[in-house]
């Protein structure tokens, strides 16, 4: 594997991990509720935050029942043992492969191995992800699910545009 697909893979695995990491938090916020701590508000440009699901889109925002705030709790904690897993298979191959890159010798076998299973790992926190954003999006009213399609479309989230 060359040392940019490497780079891209490692920024990538942890990118999706810190935005996994914070997505219980945003699920149940209240839509009037003052920003956590360390956070930006609705005037700053870090509102979004990391781990939200669909891509960046403050769930608050979206003014869920508290019937859907309880099933969106109960998605996103149904998957944290499992995205847990991948956190640490993720974190053991990294360091791995760091070892090995610091190491006298490379042993090129070792690092394929850790490599693999850094990207089998990635891979599968980015379906586990993707199951999870499908399951939320369940829940969603046809209006809610608009408003989630117009803040994509004005590029809030990183999403595609027209």
């Amino acid at each position: 594997m060359t040392h940019m697909k490497f780079t891209s893979l490692s920024a990538a695995a942890a990118l999706l991990a810190a935005c996994l990491a914070a997505a219980p938090a945003f699920a149940t916020g209240e839509p009037d509720a003052p920003p956590a701590a360390g956070r930006h508000g609705p005037d700053g440009d870090h509102e979004r935050g990391p781990g939200m699901p669909f891509g960046h889109v403050p769930l608050h925002r979206l003014k869920l029942t508290e019937a859907q705030q309880d099933k969106v709790f109960a998605i996103v904690h149904a998957q944290e043992p499992q995205r847990r897993e991948y956190d640490k298979a993720i974190r053991k191959a990294h360091e791995g492969l760091r070892e090995l890159g610091r190491a006298d010798g490379f042993d090129e076998a070792r690092a394929g191995a850790l490599s693999r299973d850094l990207g089998q790992a990635v891979a599968a926190q980015a379906l586990l992800q993707a199951r999870t954003d499908a399951q939320i999006q369940a829940v969603l009213t046809p209006e809610q699910r608009e408003q989630l399609r117009q803040h994509r479309m004005r590029g809030h989230d990183g999403g595609e545009r027209p």
